[in-house]
């Protein structure tokens, strides 16, 4: 099989691109690049690839629970991703007034399954395990960014009113 080594590094290099594409996506958001963030959804549920594998493979070299039980979270978000966002073919609807319970476990999914991805790369190492939380962060930062842009345009238009 392939070795422990390799594949760990493999799960923080998809981790840190998982991260990076979720940046983008919220950059697209905060920008009104609507076409843009429909177009990269299909590449961003190709991150199914990588995580399945890995999770494949650490299951078949016998790996330790820990590595089993924290790459789960991201597959199990990835795929409702995929059905919610591409299979459904719904229009993104970012802020409702009331959150259907689709996007609630949309969410908590996404929240898991991050938080879930850096405890993996604490287990292999603190340097990886640090650099996956900055990664977070950074993702984060990117959300804060593009949830500041909508609450300036929302307020420009009532102002308008």
């Amino acid at each position: 099989m392939m070795d422990e080594f390799l594949i760990d590094n493999l799960v923080v290099f998809s981790a840190i691109i998982y991260y990076a594409f979720l940046c983008l996506v919220y950059l697209f958001r905060a920008y009104e690049r609507d076409k843009l963030e429909l177009m990269f959804v299909p590449i961003f549920s190709l991150l199914l690839v990588p995580f399945v594998t890995l999770w494949i493979l650490n299951l078949l070299n016998g790996s330790d629970i820990g590595r089993l039980i924290t790459g789960l979270p991201i597959i199990i978000y990835l795929v409702y991703d995929l059905w919610y966002r591409l299979i459904t073919k719904k229009k993104p609807q970012h802020h409702p007034d009331r959150w259907p319970i689709g996007l609630i476990v949309y969410l908590i999914l996404l929240q898991v399954g991050s938080i879930a991805l850096n405890w993996y790369g604490f287990l292999v190492s603190q340097a990886y395990g640090r650099a996956l939380i900055i990664s977070y962060f950074v993702m984060l930062g990117c959300f804060g960014f593009y949830q500041n842009s909508f609450n300036k345009k929302k307020k420009a238009i009532k102002n308008e009113w």
